[in-house]
């Protein structure tokens, strides 16, 4: 299922995530582009900027920073698991 969504505005595309990937769509006719992975937890949060920077959290505590186009994932960090997520329960 999906748990976060984000549309640039920049183009008429959007991106969203779910469980392990972000899925990149195109949005005029919601055609499927292109799979981001990487993470190894549910994706909960998701932001892009006017750069093409996109950043998603998991649950895990994990942030990744993507070049929004291409699906390069150029910075990862990680926090602890946030109290109330998935992962915290486990």
């Amino acid at each position: 299922s999906i748990r976060a969504m984000v549309q640039p505005s920049f183009e008429n595309t959007f991106v969203s995530g779910a469980a392990d990937c972000l899925k990149y769509w195109q949005g005029k006719d919601g055609r499927f582009l292109k799979s981001y992975t990487g993470h190894k937890a549910v994706i909960n949060a998701m932001a892009v900027n006017d750069d093409g920077v996109l950043m998603s959290g998991g649950d895990d505590g994990s942030m990744h920073f993507w070049d929004y186009k291409t699906g390069y994932n150029f910075q990862s960090t990680s926090s602890i698991v946030q109290p109330g997520s998935l992962d915290a329960e486990n």
